[in-house]
């Protein structure tokens, strides 16, 4: 069959558009199946990615609506960000423009793969119509307490020219563009995140999501059990607050440290000589950002404040330092140092030769002793100034020390989380106004909701000539009145991050066409019970999107406006799609695919090849559209199904997408000439029937699983093999053509849904298979042994294959006969007695031997022998399962249990056998009935024929 990919995929993909197959509503007498991708952002043309993404999502969703599910599977965009600001500065244009030709674009690639969005719904989140509601929920949050403005140090990235939260910092780097990150002061608006701390992490146990992004957002929400303890300053009206996770090590502090920028550091050097040093520490700290304070620091440095702190339980004064290690927003921004159980503590000791006082052993009434690397683990109190503390071990040391504490008013135990406040603010254009007010007057006020939305402008202009925030020079934006006094005021000029529009947008999508509030709450509550219930996306989302999604939909519940409050119920996190790309190994670097055959351009090593994530910046990406439009929708959605299962890295490969093209066309000649059958049963009906069933089965629990490798390599694979193997065994019958191909067309539909509306619609189906909901199919009791038979035959093939070039390598004279000797009827039904008794639990160790004897087979003395030798080979098997039956496959176990003939069942398939081993005949006789020409007259057991050639 001539395939005219184009016409044929343009055809149905009108259809599905006119008949708007894909739309749908809430309907309670369905089960829903609420599917999506991580919507994209829309900088052009689809990658590769993209179609891995999206044709997984597709793949899933058109198999729910088989299974008899309503699907709501939506697209949108999430099209704020400053690539838009960045290409409108290089075109001269403003990033509305460029955000809608790249959404026309990315569209027209999604609707050329046939992706079955509800187009219906489709959004995106830079137009006044989404983020209108962006602005009503920020107001929500602001009356419920949940936002708060504040000056805080900042993340600031100098060439995206705006404010970035933690989750956003890579490295020390910008997570957009690269470049290193610096801290400054800034007011700043804050979703108080950490409100929902406890639930966040609590919460992760219930969900479905892999363990490795569970444990990346316990790791970022940090939870941390301790004590607060305050250190009273000698000499001062003043108290230090430190948190530590180890209060029982409280006696081995010996000195206290302070981030350079602790508000108490100035006034306790203030006038002093210990002045010059800390302020240096301090501007040489500002330099660095949290991260690589954290993470990064190549030497621990510290400066004497001049003051000592009285240690609340010991009583022994301590001297204070600044450290550049100690960093204010983590904490308290104040550590009490052990440096006998803490190694960065110990190694500052060294440095400065301050006292070091082990205080825990690691036996129960030993002293403790100065180790390094240091104890740090959990041990036994020691060399307490307080002896009723000596002896006390783990969790009992940390209570009775945080009870002391307690009593006696210099502290408390409490909980730290690593977790910080979500920081909103961009100073960015292309974002959603923060819809606040400055009012002389009044202060800060919310926009009043019925002003709402508060649009970004469109006439101004971007150029690289200009930096910073445009909406800080128009006066037509930032002109307003305060809509409590009426007076004169200006409008806030930062924007949101564009996590917080991706953070609801799947609950919008349940309702998009709401123009009264976000979301209807009955009906989101509807798509959104249990979670969606399959969300696909990277691994590189799980402590920023991931996590501020789960905040957003706790929050909104805590609203009122829906009922669920995880967002999630199963998420597939899929693997990267790599492409070859020229590598060092020196260097461990990949560079450009224009440097293949090259050398490194920075070391000059000869360079090799290794797979490399697809990215534009390695130039080693492929087209989707040049593929599509050379081998169709249909083969490039396979080849990307096929390569690998979702979770799985990926790497592309021409012959791979070649090897899929041809395997369309054999699925498609496979149908075609079925066309052309008459009614001519024949026994290998049965089969083809029987392995149809046992297939659909197969698929579905794998397609149920979201094993799409597995599902697609039965629907497109075995089930074209089988049809094959049917074919040379003679079949041609149009009855069990029509069942077959009735019942695998649906299954070719999710993976490639053109080729298999073609042939339905060919078929005579009265709907299409989009439409369709197909039912489990009723296993007939006999398919089993009509699948073992045939089973049975292509082993004893495969078999002889071996056996006749063995024999053709000692032959003299040409190869003319197969002779396939097969086991005497006593050795049949002594299996079969065996398989029952141990479906009964029969020990076969202990009462084997006794059961043998009482058979009337043993009477005949000459077989005793091998009586027992078959009966060893029937039950012992190897050692790991001595004493029980043989393990043998399912398809062994239905032809003994039906005591099959095997002679028979040889001679009625002698010619097919004779054809395909390329032989003039096949004799076929049990042990005893003929010569022993095979050289095996004892053929051990059933199923394992003496073969020789002749």
């Amino acid at each position: 069959m001539e395939y005219d990919l184009h016409r044929i995929e343009a055809y149905w993909q009108n259809q599905w558009k006119e008949k708007n197959i894909f739309s749908v509503q809430v309907d309670t007498s369905k089960p829903k199946f609420y599917c999506l991708e991580m919507f994209p952002y829309p900088s052009g043309n689809m990658h590769m990615g993209h179609v891995r993404n999206y044709s997984i999502g597709d793949a899933m969703a058109r198999f729910q609506r088989l299974m008899g599910k309503n699907v709501l599977y939506p697209m949108g965009y999430d099209s704020f960000g400053m690539p838009a600001e960045n290409a409108a500065k290089k075109e001269g244009g403003h990033p509305h423009n460029v955000t809608e030709r790249n959404i026309a674009m990315i569209r027209t690639d999604q609707e050329r793969m046939g992706y079955s969005y509800d187009w219906g719904r489709t959004f995106a989140t830079s137009t006044p119509e989404y983020y209108r509601w962006n602005q009503e929920i920020f107001i929500r949050f602001y009356e419920a307490g949940l936002v708060e403005r504040r000056f805080a140090p900042v993340n600031w990235c100098n060439d995206c020219d705006t404010v970035l939260a933690n989750e956003q910092v890579k490295n020390n780097r910008c997570w957009r563009c690269g470049l290193e990150v610096v801290q400054k002061d800034m007011a700043q608006w804050f979703l108080s995140m950490t409100k929902y701390a406890d639930e966040l992490l609590d919460d992760l146990e219930n969900i479905n999501f892999p363990e490795n992004v569970k444990a990346m957002q316990r790791n970022w929400i940090g939870r941390s059990n301790g004590a607060h303890i305050n250190f009273p300053i000698v000499g001062e009206d003043i108290v230090i607050g430190a948190f530590t996770t180890r209060p029982d090590t409280i006696f081995g502090v010996t000195f206290v440290t302070l981030s350079p920028e602790h508000p108490l550091c100035e006034p306790l050097v203030s006038g002093t000589e210990y002045e010059n040093d800390w302020r240096e520490l301090r501007d040489e700290c500002a330099k660095m950002s949290e991260f690589e304070r954290i993470n990064m620091l190549k030497e621990k440095k510290g400066v004497p404040l001049g003051k000592f702190a009285i240690n609340p339980i010991s009583g022994e004064q301590v001297p204070i330092y600044a450290g550049n290690f100690v960093v204010a927003s983590y904490g308290t921004g104040a550590v009490m140092a052990v440096p006998g159980h803490d190694q960065r503590d110990y190694d500052f000791a060294k440095k400065y030769n301050l006292p070091i006082k082990p205080v825990l052993s690691r036996i129960d009434g030993e002293q403790a002793i100065e180790e390094n690397p240091v104890l740090d683990s959990l041990a036994y109190m020691a060399n307490s100034s307080r002896k009723e503390f000596d002896g006390l071990f783990g969790e009992d040391a940390k209570n009775a020390v945080i009870k002391a504490l307690e009593s006696e008013n210099s502290g408390h135990g409490t909980v730290q989380y690593r977790l910080k406040d979500w920081l909103l603010s961009r100073q960015r254009f292309w974002g959603t106004p923060i819809p606040m007010l400055h009012c002389d007057d009044c202060g800060v006020v919310p926009v009043a909701l019925q002003d709402l939305p508060v649009k970004l402008p469109l006439d101004v202009k971007f150029s690289w000539d200009e930096s910073g925030n445009p909406l800080e020079s128009s006066e037509k934006f930032l002109s307003t009145n305060c809509p409590k006094c009426g007076d004169v005021a200006r409008r806030e000029t930062d924007t949101m991050d564009t996590f917080y529009d991706s953070s609801w947008y799947f609950l919008r999508y349940g309702d998009s066409n709401n123009e009264n509030q976000p979301f209807d709450r009955e009906i989101v509550d509807y798509w959104m019970e249990g979670g969606i219930d399959l969300y696909i996306g990277g691994i590189e989302h799980a402590v920023m999107h991931l996590l501020y999604a789960r905040f957003f939909t706790k929050a909104t519940r805590d609203l009122g406006m829906n009922t669920t409050g995880e967002p999630f119920g199963q998420l597939v996190c899929q693997g990267m799609l790599n492409a070859p790309a020229p590598f060092c190994v020196e260097c461990n670097t990949e560079y450009h695919i224009d440097n293949f055959e090259g050398t490194c351009p920075s070391c000059q090593s000869v360079l090799t090849t290794r797979q490399a994530k697809m990215s534009k910046s390695l130039g080693n990406t492929v087209s989707p559209g040049s593929m599509v439009d050379k081998y169709g929708a249909d083969t490039v959605r396979l080849f990307i199904l096929f390569g690998a299962n979702p979770e799985a890295g990926m790497d592309w490969s021409d012959n791979a997408i070649v090897s899929n093209s041809r395997q369309m066309q054999s699925i498609i000649e496979a149908f075609e000439t079925s066309n052309d059958f008459i009614n001519s049963p024949n026994i290998i009906d049965d089969w083809i029937l029987a392995r149809m069933r046992l297939n659909h089965l197969k698929w579905k629990l794998a397609m149920e699983n979201v094993s799409l490798r597995e599902g697609v390599m039965i629907s497109h694979f075995e089930m074209l093999s089988d049809w094959q193997w049917y074919r040379r065994r003679g079949g041609c019958d149009a009855k069990t053509a029509k069942s077959f191909f009735s019942n695998w067309i649906p299954m070719l539909a999710p993976a490639t849904p053109h080729i298999a509306e073609e042939f339905w619609s060919k078929i005579g189906g009265k709907e299409m298979v989009s439409e369709l909901v197909i039912h489990e199919l009723d296993i007939n009791e006999q398919d089993i042994t009509h699948l073992a038979k045939e089973n049975y035959l292509r082993k004893l093939i495969d078999s002889s294959r071996n056996v006749k070039g063995l024999a053709q390598r000692h032959s003299d004279t040409p190869i003319s006969s197969c002779v396939i000797q097969t086991a005497a009827s006593w050795k049949n039904i002594l299996a079969s007695e065996a398989i029952n008794l141990s479906s009964n639990n029969f020990d076969f160790k202990k009462n084997g031997i006794d059961y043998l004897k009482s058979l009337d087979i043993f009477s005949e003395e000459k077989l005793r022998g091998e009586i027992f030798q078959t009966w060893q080979s029937l039950t012992i098997g190897n050692k790991k399962n001595r004493g029980k039956i043989y393990t043998w496959s399912q398809d062994d176990i239905s032809l003994i249990s039906s005591q099959f003939d095997e002679t028979n069942l040889i001679n009625n398939n002698a010619i097919f056998i004779a054809n395909a081993l390329s032989v003039d005949s096949v004799i076929s006789y049990k042990v005893g009935d003929g010569e022993d020409v095979a050289g095996k007259a004892r053929v051990a057991s059933p199923l394992e024929p003496g073969i020789a050639f002749i």
